[in-house]
């Protein structure tokens, strides 16, 4: 598993897992914090020497020694004594031979035997302890204000128990449901609907009431009260043009520039300001073309795929471009500039992008190359180097943000000590 490793620059102290030295003649080695000194000279902190061995397999000293020691001391001398003790055989040692310590008695006991202190030493007692039961006993006695005695007992009595009870309890329990009915009762209503009818004589010689002409129409008289035919008309019908959309003038209709074919609908020369839609919009089903320039002063919203032919230069004024804007997963994105036309698959060319497969919850930016215009995911052929600046104390445990634990290797962490490190 990848790890930060420090990187060794001047200034900076070194953290190492072993130094191998093959020529080192000249310099300065400072040991445990002292000064420095030069490597032919033997004390090199003011207080301790560099110990030096010409293939000897044991190390021989001289003088005094304080600290911990792990190993074994043969040849030593001045030593504190070992003093025997109560419980302790005799036995004498002074450091130069190997010396057995045992507790007095030890040797006599026997196996699951319980042992007893006889003032001087451990000797058998009358009691075995096989594991499971206590043998050997006569009488037991329990001493003191009160005696517990815990779990089962077989076995006879002698002598008064008291003290005791024996409990044997048990209780049943009775779940009970219980049930309600429920009538869920419907009222309907009838509702009659009356309707009235009148029968209309077809002829009349004349009517009473006049019907006289409202707005919008148009006729032979001014009104009508039955007694002569008369014909009705729409005011300013009989201007109308074939297939042209009217519109109401206050008073009776008359011609648009607006024009309907039948299969499409079409504004005319003599309209000055275009077409205006109001809310509602135009919802569009098949191809269509804008010869000269189009604004949109809203928001442009494309489900489909855009394509963008144009020789010049991409001007955006927006400050960020967001990619991928249609997915909640992260997924290879990027930019391809182009070096190939390509054959049938188009152009081709190299890509900064983010890559997805990395490890971590946010990918990594890496390059490839000989990537199509029409690919949706991308090989990594190399990754790009972040660096975790002016941080208080090195990184410890933690992980690259851009490729995690698994992917991040070659990212930096820099401190504002100075120190460097690499994960790797």
């Amino acid at each position: 598993m990848a790890t930060w490793k420090k990187v060794i620059v001047s200034g900076s102290s070194a953290a190492l897992a072993a130094l191998q030295v093959d020529n080192l003649t000249s310099g300065s080695v400072v040991i445990g914090g002292g000064s420095a000194a030069n490597l032919s000279v033997t004390a090199i902190n003011g207080t301790g020497n560099i110990v030096a061995t010409t293939g000897a397999t044991n190390l021989v000293a001289t003088g005094s020694f304080s600290g911990s020691f792990s190993g074994s001391f043969f040849g030593t001398t001045n030593l504190p004594d070992l003093t025997q003790s109560t419980g302790i055989t005799a036995f004498t040692y002074d450091g130069s031979t190997t010396a057995t310590i045992a507790v007095s008695g030890a040797a006599a006991l026997t196996n699951n035997q319980m042992t007893k202190w006889s003032g001087s030493a451990f000797q058998t007692s009358s009691l075995n302890d096989n594991g499971t039961t206590i043998t050997g006993t006569t009488s037991l006695q329990l001493t003191g204000a009160s005696s517990i005695l815990t779990g089962s007992f077989t076995g006879s009595l002698v002598g008064i128990l008291t003290g005791t009870s024996s409990f044997a309890t048990s209780a049943s329990y009775a779940f009970q449901a219980t049930s309600a009915s429920y009538a869920l009762q419907a009222t309907t209503a009838s509702y009659a609907l009356v309707a009235t009818s009148a029968s209309f004589a077809s002829t009349a010689a004349q009517v009473n009431n006049a019907l006289t002409f409202g707005i919008g129409i148009s006729g032979s008289f001014a009104s009508y009260n039955g007694s002569v035919a008369t014909t009705f008309a729409i005011s300013g019908s009989n201007n109308l043009t074939s297939n042209v959309v009217p519109k109401w003038t206050g008073t009776g209709l008359a011609n648009t520039n607006i024009t309907d074919t039948g299969t499409q609908v079409q504004v005319g020369a003599g309209a000055t300001s275009g077409l205006s839609v109001a809310a509602g919009g135009v919802t569009v089903t098949g191809n269509s073309t804008f010869n000269n320039n189009l604004t949109i002063t809203g928001d442009l919203t494309v489900n489909g795929t855009a394509s963008f032919v144009n020789s010049d230069n991409l001007y955006v004024k927006d400050k960020f471009i967001l990619i991928n804007s249609g997915s909640n997963t992260l997924a290879d994105s990027g930019i391809i500039v182009a070096y190939s036309t390509g054959s049938g698959t188009g152009p081709s060319g190299s890509a900064i992008f983010l890559e997805a497969a990395s490890a971590g919850t946010y990918g990594r930016w890496a390059f490839a190359y000989d990537v199509i215009g029409t690919a949706t995911s991308v090989t990594a052929d190399e990754y790009a180097v972040s660096a975790k600046i002016g941080q208080a104390s090195g990184p410890g445990a933690a992980t690259p943000t851009w490729g995690g634990s698994t992917n991040g290797t070659g990212n930096m962490w820099v401190t504002t000590a100075g120190d460097i490190f690499i994960y790797s």
